[in-house]
């Protein structure tokens, strides 16, 4: 933790601010390779020994997580000529996202897309893109999650020391908003509610400042849990909501976006170490236009996946969304010395 700490400071001390950049870079902007290039890379790769890696997941089949992991094993194959083969497990396949959490790290598992907060118990630093209202808006995000951002490149290179994992590409997941079935104007409409988190500390610590009751479900039994009233309530994406039929069981959906969220495409560092040079390149190759793809189509389907909503629960604009954001932002205190002196401020800054 010590040495994470430091390394973000000197990142501060160096003016990390401007590094990230005035611009909205994509942050999976990559320049274009050549057809020859290609082709070279290809041939390299396909003449070396055939590996076959697994990724795990927990979206269903028909969520664009899923579609965007069988994309990217497309592109691995192309681009290894056929040497490296994914194989796309989704839907909680080898179990939950903790216990997909440790395997990609052990190497049991080469491949798992999720979000950075399951890893948030062994790299503390990382929880800060996990902050309630750290980010204003896709844009905002978008700068910090660029390949030019010192802050975003430090962290995930303190993960990869941390938790033996790669980070290969970021995918937009979605401004996350809250179900329930009263609804939630104001953070007082919060009260004694049991909201639905998963095993990781930050949702837990805002739900706890907005006077939640925080109640820890796995991903795939939440749904049984609203059903039987284990859970009032839960907070995800809007396509995460759709494909997982929450509104079948809630009767809000309301746009709190406290949260604008990328998930990762992860790869084991054991797992790398089966492929060649050339192998690695093309997956590396692969995350990167698999997850520019997705971007693209994700920020253009969240706002029609909203509006299919309204026609199966009430959707609600909460009227006092400055009670959220100022419940969230009077805990950010607590957080400067995990997250390193400055470094809300400087990703606050950046929108």
């Amino acid at each position: 933790m010590k040495k994470a700490l430091k390394v973000l400071s000197t990142v501060m001390a160096a003016g990390m601010l401007a590094a990230c950049g005035s611009t909205a870079a994509s942050s999976t902007a990559t320049s274009a390779t050549s057809t020859a290039e290609s082709t070279a890379e290809s041939t390299a790769a396909s003449s070396d020994e055939a590996v076959t890696l697994r990724l795990g997941h927990t979206q269903p089949t028909d969520h664009q997580v899923n579609i965007t992991a069988e994309r990217f094993a497309e592109l691995v194959n192309e681009y290894s000529g056929g040497s490296v083969t994914v194989e796309v497990y989704p839907n909680s396949t080898f179990g939950s996202a903790s216990e997909m959490n440790a395997a990609v790290q052990s190497g049991d598992l080469d491949l798992y897309v999720n979000a950075s907060a399951q890893f948030a118990s062994q790299y503390e630093p990382m929880t800060v893109v996990d902050a309630w209202y750290m980010f204003n808006d896709t844009d905002h995000l978008m700068k910090f999650y660029s390949p030019d951002c010192e802050v975003y490149q430090t962290l995930c290179e303190g993960l990869k020391e941390a938790c033996n994992i790669d980070s290969l590409a970021p995918i937009y997941y979605g401004a996350r908003h809250m179900t329930a079935n009263t609804p939630l104007n104001s953070v007082s409409d919060l009260k004694g509610l049991k909201m639905r988190v998963a095993s990781d500390p930050m949702p837990t610590a805002f739900f706890e400042a907005m006077g939640a009751t925080p109640t820890p479900v796995a991903y795939n039994e939440t749904y049984l849990a609203l059903q039987q009233n284990v859970a009032d309530g839960e907070e995800n994406p809007a396509a995460s909501i759709t494909s997982m039929k929450f509104y079948e069981v809630q009767k809000t959906l309301n746009l709190t976006a406290h949260q604008y969220q990328m998930l990762t495409i992860y790869m084991s560092v054991p797992s790398e170490e089966k492929l060649s040079d050339a192998q690695m390149e093309a997956v590396r190759k692969a995350a990167t236009q698999a997850a520019e793809e997705h971007n693209a189509v994700a920020f253009d389907q969240e706002q029609e996946i909203i509006d299919a909503l309204k026609d199966k629960i009430e959707v609600v604009t909460p009227s006092d969304l400055d009670s959220f954001k100022e419940a969230c932002a009077a805990i950010y205190p607590q957080y400067e010395e995990i997250w390193g002196a400055g470094v809300a401020d400087a990703i606050k800054a950046l929108a």
